[in-house]
């Protein structure tokens, strides 16, 4: 039996369209929540819409920015330590660093433009990083 839900709408890493745009959908389970997490990405923009990866603490940012925003959301991560801590988050972030997203579309504050494989493999760092120190103190 599957240890995770299907829900049968789109299979893990399938591309689908919604009127002009394509897109594809991506299973990240446990990254950043629960088991049931699914990113996607537009692969006409390149904009990945990456749900609480970056989420940032704030009010009336710019829709867009261009400025750096990891120390925003690993402030706000550290905080509530909302991750699931999967073993396998390096390996799904690096998946979606692959797709070399261009725009990351961060649920509840400004969007990333820039380089957003550099940035998911920075988080990605970070991540391992605290898991070390976690597994170190246990």
């Amino acid at each position: 039996m599957s240890d995770y839900a299907n829900s049968g709408i789109f299979g893990d890493g399938e591309d689908f369209s919604i009127g002009s745009r394509r897109m594809k959908w991506l299973y990240t389970p446990h990254v950043p929540h629960g088991w049931d997490c699914g990113i996607k990405f537009d692969l006409t923009t390149k904009t990945l819409l990456c749900g609480d990866l970056f989420t940032q603490p704030g009010a009336n940012t710019p829709p867009v920015t261009e400025s750096e925003v990891l120390t925003a959301g690993e402030g706000m991560r550290g905080m509530m330590d909302y991750y699931a801590h999967a073993t396998s988050t390096s390996a799904i972030l690096e998946r979606l660093a692959g797709l070399h997203p261009s725009m990351l579309a961060c649920q509840h504050v400004s969007a990333y433009r820039g380089d957003g494989t550099a940035l998911l493999r920075e988080l990605a760092g970070r991540i391992e990083s605290g898991n070390a120190k976690l597994s170190q103190t246990a």
